[in-house]
């Protein structure tokens, strides 16, 4: 039973790993877009239109709600 507790805590922690390294790519694109939207290359509706499905993947991996996976 020692092992597979192991197993399942280490599966824990690469999971946890994972999920802040896909929030942190998710957080680095909407960066990018708020960048891009300050500095007048992008409108405020095709900034918005950009970073809502950013937001809702967030909001879904925070909620558990998805696997940890990014385009």
């Amino acid at each position: 039973m020692e092992f597979i507790a192991t197993t399942i805590t280490e599966h824990i922690r690469h999971q946890s790993e994972i999920q802040g390294k896909t929030e942190g790519k998710i957080e680095g694109k909407i960066e990018i877009l708020e960048n891009l939207y300050i500095q007048g290359i992008l409108s405020k509706e095709r900034f918005e239109e950009m970073v809502a499905p950013l937001r809702k993947k967030l909001s879904e991996i925070a909620t558990g709600k998805i696997e940890n996976r990014i385009s």
